[in-house]
């Protein structure tokens, strides 16, 4: 869907940005927000192929399908869960607070500088050891809230964010107020 003929498809949120507006930082979720579930599934993978033998015998047949099956499968969830870790990205950008999500169809929420309320980091033992955590940004009315899950070094984003809320209120326009 076209907005007008010099604006391309839609994309990215590149293709929202406004021409003042620039990207103060851009990110995925941590690392370990893929490589934990991708490890999982390897080893709980090798232990059922292992002991399947129990179960299945060369007597059935078609059970070398079975195995084709779940090996193909095993996969598909592998690479959606890949997919969906390099598919969810989080701007910060001198206006707004963009979370982008989706694989095939895209979700894209965001909300203006001037509309938050509140920003707050939260974090476990494991975001602690590993430095990933939350960032649940508040805004005022019927915008709700947006939560950068498991980003990477949130305490420092989260001084980011507040510094930009600051930087937008000392210098806004009656554009965006």
């Amino acid at each position: 869907m076209k907005i007008s003929e010099n604006e391309p498809l839609f994309v990215s949120p590149f293709f929202l940005i406004l021409p003042e507006e620039r990207v103060i930082f851009k990110t995925n979720p941590h690392w370990l927000f893929v490589v934990a579930p991708e490890v999982a599934l390897v080893v709980l993978g090798i232990l059922i192929l292992k002991y399947i033998s129990l179960f299945i015998t060369e007597q059935i047949p078609g059970s070398q399908w079975l195995l084709v099956f779940f090996g193909a499968s095993w996969s598909f969830v592998m690479i959606v869960i890949f997919l969906d870790w390099i598919c969810t990205k989080y701007y910060l950008t001198n206006l707004r607070l963009i979370e982008e999500r989706g694989i095939i169809g895209k979700r894209i929420v965001s909300i203006w500088l001037n509309k938050v309320q509140d920003v707050t980091c939260r974090f476990g033992i494991l975001g602690r050891i590993f430095g990933f955590g939350d960032i649940e940004i508040e805004s005022a009315g019927t915008y709700g809230k947006i939560i950068f899950g498991f980003l990477p070094s949130p305490r420092k984003l989260q001084d980011k964010i507040e510094r930009a809320i600051l930087n937008f209120h000392g210098n806004c326009s009656s554009r965006y107020v």
